[in-house]
């Protein structure tokens, strides 16, 4: 019993240090120009949007929404590529705990 809790507490101890990796990661996507750029972060938040000044005209407005969404997709569908591997990893180390259902 003794030795399930104290893998139970690795397993907290591991999500959390992933979880700090996950923060740290940090993605940058642009436009094709490189007028709008944004950046999100391994936890699947939106960091930062940066967007050039020559995107503030009304007849523009359709194409930065457009190009806003490209971008963000773009930005959250790399990190997420890039996170699975630490996840991955972080199952293969769980799966050395030999908690039941992860085997």
């Amino acid at each position: 019993m003794f030795n399930q809790i104290k893998q139970v507490y690795e397993m907290q101890k591991k999500a959390k240090e992933l979880q700090k990796q996950l923060e740290s990661i940090r993605t940058e996507k642009k436009d094709s120009s490189g007028s709008l750029a944004v950046t999100v972060n391994g936890a699947q938040k939106l960091c930062s949007v940066r967007i050039d000044a020559s995107w503030f005209t009304p007849e523009k407005k359709e194409a930065l929404e457009k190009a806003l969404v490209e971008v963000v997709n773009d930005a959250f569908q790399e990190i997420q590529h890039q996170t699975a591997a630490q996840a991955a990893a972080l199952m293969k180390d769980l799966k050395g705990l030999n908690i039941p259902g992860l085997e």
